[in-house]
């Protein structure tokens, strides 16, 4: 029987210029899973960077898109066509504006709410309904165009604070894969700040 494999995505931009920046939230979070799995994101063919772990009864795949962010639907959907994976296993992570920094949000499916990188995965994929993660970066220091915002990079006064946000957004998609979307959205949806349940 072959393993089921489900297919993380952390959304960015490539390059060592964007690698701080505040678009980068998805990517760091797969970064943080392959650090934690002692995996190697290596380049692919499909224009992606990709890194496997195995368990008996599963395998778990790590990408994230060398495009640039806007034109990141071509290679997640031919990483999904690539490896078989159904939609309800896949996960993208991203950065989400509306959403403040230490807040995450599991969503199964739904419009892109203007995330660019997302909005093309959407289109590529001629659905919706896909399930995502998103990382909250809505900050109190805001420049005056969001593209200038997302894009510039995160000063040295909050880099604690995302770091602490990458963590739980690793440990979000850990639980994702260990009991289910609705599992995980019903604990991780609830949380407000670093790490605080709301309820």
């Amino acid at each position: 029987m072959t393993a089921a494999i489900s297919l993380i995505v952390g959304l960015g931009n490539p390059g060592a210029r964007y690698a701080d920046t505040w678009h980068n939230m998805g990517a760091r979070v797969v970064e943080e899973l392959a650090r934690r799995w002692r995996c190697v994101l290596k380049p692919e063919r499909g224009e992606y960077i990709s890194a496997a772990r195995n368990t008996p009864d599963s395998r778990q795949m790590l990408m994230i898109p060398a495009s640039y962010m806007n034109l990141s639907g071509g290679p997640v959907t031919r990483a999904i066509r690539y490896y078989k994976t159904p939609l309800e296993s896949v996960l993208i992570v991203l950065d989400d504006h509306d959403l403040p920094l230490g807040r995450v949000r599991f969503r199964e499916k739904g419009s892109s709410g203007g995330h660019r990188g997302l909005d093309d995965v959407i289109q590529n994929l001629n659905t919706d309904e896909v399930p995502r993660l998103r990382i909250g970066i809505l900050t109190d220091r805001e420049q005056r165009e969001l593209a200038d915002q997302v894009l510039s990079k995160i000063p040295a006064s909050l880099r604690g604070d995302v770091d602490k946000m990458t963590i739980i957004g690793a440990d979000a998609v850990e639980k994702w894969l260990r009991d289910g979307f609705l599992s995980a959205a019903n604990f991780y949806n609830g949380l407000d700040g670093l790490g605080t349940n709301a309820e």
